[in-house]
């Protein structure tokens, strides 16, 4: 008998010590998150809904920007936006983010998913417990979602491709575009295979360039420019256009093109661009960039959500606006 307790007392520790980090791990998300929104909270308004958004780089200032819309928009529908993510100040990542808007039965999540089949398995499993999921700038099509907003990878490839053979020379041979996340995903393969094709069949250098792809398994400004370093480092896979379809790319890729003295030598065909990138599509160094309609994003989002509430379905697809910067109008996207 005394052995059984000696052997039961180290596993009720062991239970108490992980209800302890549980707690503790949920109470440190909670000071995170009303650290982030004081002055919401501290209003003392009471809201008819809550709902989630959660992305990778939420600090970025694309989300920045979407957040924002979608925060106006859900004020109106008396609806608490909480903004969460995997780059705040912890060792959550979008995985526990969703298990925390499960177990908190949010009214409605937002989620850009990585890839990730345990992000996907999670979709599923809020749809489950009747939470609507909506998808945005990267979409989860096998999964329960209700609706994606953002931008289809055929439409993305298209609008890339064309930019692309307006910017090639005769004296282009190496295209390399660089794809955040699995090259394998459907989705980022259809991107990259519709770039190839309008460029081999629209431009008059498509059969003398080569095109290949690099996968930065990313999210984070470290391992982008560690990517992107190598690229600069390695004359053998230096491209003479390098197409960058994340704005974490873009910004990394610009400060090597200045770090590296390849100014003139290599262009850069950008997205969701810095001040700093802009001023180089200004002065001819960069030739273009695209970037999202933000406002709609997070509108659209917030909408999705409202409708598929009401209604009880939702349409599978908002599109939004795709928007090119060039040298002719880069001066109606700079700050003054």
């Amino acid at each position: 008998m005394k052995y059984m307790k000696k052997g039961i007392i180290p596993v009720i520790a062991v239970l108490v010590v992980l209800v302890l980090i549980t707690a503790g791990g949920w109470g440190y998300y909670r000071h995170i998150v009303r650290d982030m929104q004081t002055e919401e909270i501290d209003s003392g308004k009471t809201y008819q809904y809550h709902y989630m958004l959660i992305a990778d780089n939420i600090s970025s200032p694309l989300w920045q920007a979407i957040y924002q819309s979608a925060k106006e928009a859900a004020a109106k529908e008396n609806a608490y936006l909480e903004y969460v993510g995997g780059d705040m100040v912890s060792e959550y990542n979008t995985d526990d983010y969703l298990e925390i808007a499960i177990a908190a039965k949010a009214d409605g999540i937002i989620v850009e998913p990585n890839g990730d089949p345990e992000v996907e398995r999670l979709i599923n499993k809020a749809s489950a417990n009747n939470i609507p999921v909506v998808t945005v700038m990267e979409d989860a099509s096998g999964t329960k979602r209700k609706s994606f907003i953002g931008v289809n990878s055929f439409q993305l490839g298209q609008e890339y491709g064309e930019v692309i053979c307006k910017t090639m020379t005769e004296a282009t041979r190496k295209i390399l575009v660089l794809i955040n996340g699995d090259i394998e995903d459907p989705s980022k393969n259809l991107t990259f295979s519709q770039i190839k094709s309008e460029i081999k069949e629209h431009s008059p250098y498509g059969a003398q360039v080569e095109i290949d792809a690099l996968r930065i398994n990313s999210g984070s400004t470290f391992e982008s420019e560690e990517a992107i370093r190598d690229v600069f480092l390695d004359s053998q896979i230096l491209p003479d256009i390098l197409v960058c379809l994340d704005e974490i790319d873009t910004k990394c890729a610009y400060q090597a093109l200045i770090d590296y003295n390849k100014v003139g030598q290599m262009d850069i065909i950008g997205y969701y661009p810095t001040e700093s990138f802009l001023n180089a599509i200004s002065r001819g160094t960069t030739s273009a960039a695209f970037e999202l309609d933000t406002e709609q994003i997070g509108r659209y989002s917030v909408e999705a959500l409202r409708e598929y509430r009401e209604m009880g379905y939702v349409s599978e697809y908002f599109s939004v606006d795709l928007e090119l910067i060039t040298k002719e109008n880069v001066a109606e996207y700079m700050e003054e």
